[in-house]
């Protein structure tokens, strides 16, 4: 496809790779800033296919690159100029799993490499491009099933191998199987109705009338979409801000705070600002909520966001949230910690391939800093949630565990009126949501005081 003066689709897809590998930018965002210097007729069509193609190329990745690796024979794709592989993944993902003709694949990958790079590689890539194209993916697959089973299910199911062994250590090998591929179905979308202008009952009415077909979910004002003619992104009510995507999980952390009209909460990693604009709602935009991140951007976003929703309570503080320290002690405290995110490997299938045993640690210290931080801003009695998207214990119970006997928050035996309950000795005082169990992403909550 070509798009608009010398610059093909497939630059395009690998422009935006970069992004997601480089600056780990979401797949959306990195399409964002790529798309800004794109223009021609086919401009919007070309950004829904670029999407699909990043998207899927980042969920399949583990397998694009095992069928790269084995014709590559005795180097990897980690080996290469970054940029020419992500080329070579765009080239295979298109072969084995769009079903492009095979030449049709190859010469637009050649192009690009002809005026990136030099002849001589282009001669290479077109040798790699055959050996892909003849590669017999089941007959590979058949035999490392055979030599490395873990290795198998984590090329099979695209999926990093320390969370394969992981899920199997805590579900055995059938139901992680079943997480496994949970993960790569189509993403779940849920709605949250703007209290603050429309109530979920309305909300359901509006959007059968416009074709989208809900359910109710355990979280009163959220709405399970289950089909719909058009994106619910393109519909009035979302441009005029009565209702709102947020996962059905992450939409439970601001009814277990439980906020009251007129009291002071604190978020400590706020942006992108779907659990601070939730506790408004609850609010009904009375009392004051400080909004920190470290993220200057995403708080310029947030702000947008605030004036859409008719958010009026809400303070925001560029500021790290492990040592932000207010004059004024915190009625109650949301703290949704930076985490490996590995509980939204549907929704964000990018995150899989950004974390290992020492980014983790490093994560787990932040974590804990802003639970030793969230107990100096909360007052005596005050009350606070931590959550995560993240399926490890390390980062959750662990974590909680942590807050309770070294920090000095209490655990706060609340009744979680949905979810599954968590591990170690205070499982059954958290909760945990599953993708494969739940239909929305695998996240963790604890609700905790400070006595």
């Amino acid at each position: 496809m070509e798009l608009f003066y010398r610059v093909s689709f497939q630059e395009v897809v690998a422009d935006a790779l970069m992004l997601v590998e480089e600056r780990e930018l979401s797949s959306k965002h990195a399409l964002e800033r790529v798309f800004k210097r794109v223009v021609g007729k086919d401009r919007e069509k070309a950004r829904g296919l670029a999407h699909a193609y990043v998207f899927e190329i980042e969920k399949w990745r583990a397998k694009i690159d095992f069928i790269i690796n084995s014709v590559l024979k005795g180097s990897t794709v980690e080996d290469l100029d970054p940029y020419l592989a992500n080329l070579l993944r765009i080239g295979t993902f298109e072969i084995h799993f769009r079903k492009v003709p095979p030449a049709i694949a190859t010469d637009s990958i050649i192009r690009v490499v002809k005026e990136k790079f030099d002849f001589s590689r282009a001669k290479f890539v077109n040798a790699l491009m055959h050996s892909i194209e003849k590669f017999d993916v089941e007959k590979a697959l058949k035999r490392l099933k055979e030599k490395d089973r873990i290795e198998w299910l984590s090329v099979r199911f695209s999926h990093p191998r320390w969370y394969v062994e992981y899920v199997i250590d805590l579900f055995g090998y059938d139901e992680a199987v079943r997480l496994l591929l949970s993960n790569n179905k189509p993403q779940r979308y849920y709605v949250r109705a703007n209290t603050l202008k429309t109530d979920v009952d309305s909300l359901r009415d509006y959007l059968e009338e416009n074709g989208v077909r809900t359910a109710l979910t355990p979280v009163p004002d959220v709405l399970k979409v289950l089909e719909y003619k058009t994106p619910v992104t393109r519909l009035d009510w979302y441009k005029q801000g009565k209702f709102v995507i947020q996962d059905l999980a992450s939409a439970y952390v601001a009814h277990v705070l439980n906020p009251d009209p007129g009291e002071r909460v604190l978020d400590l990693a706020a942006a992108p600002g779907s659990k601070t604009f939730h506790a408004a709602a609850l609010m009904e935009n009375r009392g004051e909520i400080v909004a920190v991140d470290y993220s200057y951007d995403r708080l310029m976003r947030m702000k947008e966001k605030m004036k859409l929703l008719g958010i009026k309570n809400v303070k925001l503080v560029h500021a790290d949230g492990q040592s932000f320290r207010d004059k004024d002690k915190f009625d109650k405290i949301i703290l949704d910690a930076p985490c490996s995110s590995s509980g939204t490997y549907r929704q964000f299938p990018e995150v899989k391939w950004r974390f290992d045993g020492e980014k983790i640690k490093r994560i787990i210290s932040v974590q804990r800093n802003m639970l030793r931080n969230a107990y100096e801003n909360l007052r005596n009695g005050g009350e606070m949630t931590y959550s995560t998207c993240s399926i490890r214990i390390d980062e959750d119970e662990e974590n909680v565990l942590f807050a309770v006997n070294r920090v000095g928050l209490e655990l706060v035996p609340y009744e979680f009126s949905w979810g599954d309950r968590g591990f170690l000795e205070i499982g059954d005082k958290v909760f945990r949501a599953w993708t494969h169990r739940h239909d929305c992403n695998s996240f963790f909550i604890a609700k905790l005081r400070r006595g």
